[in-house]
């Protein structure tokens, strides 16, 4: 009884270690990735805490002639 009390607390420890190593290579893992992918692309790492600029462009709708009738609404709360 022992043996096997000593053989699931060993499995668990096993376990354990392994989902923190597992984390921790994760981690600098997708850092690396994340640097790599800014360098490629020429943009420096920006903090999270910064707000981000996004433009947004309307597109002219392209509707074609033979279609009928198009009807652009605004869903309401």
């Amino acid at each position: 009884m022992i043996a096997f009390l000593k053989f699931i607390f060993y499995f668990f420890l096993t376990l354990f270690l392994l989902g923190l190593i597992g984390r921790i290579i994760l981690r600098l893992w997708l850092r690396r990735l994340y640097k790599k992918v800014n360098q490629e692309t020429g943009q420096q790492s920006t903090d999270s805490s910064k707000g981000r600029n996004f433009s947004f462009t309307r597109k002219k709708k392209i509707i074609d002639k033979n279609q009928g009738e198009y009807v652009d609404y605004e869903e309401l709360d």
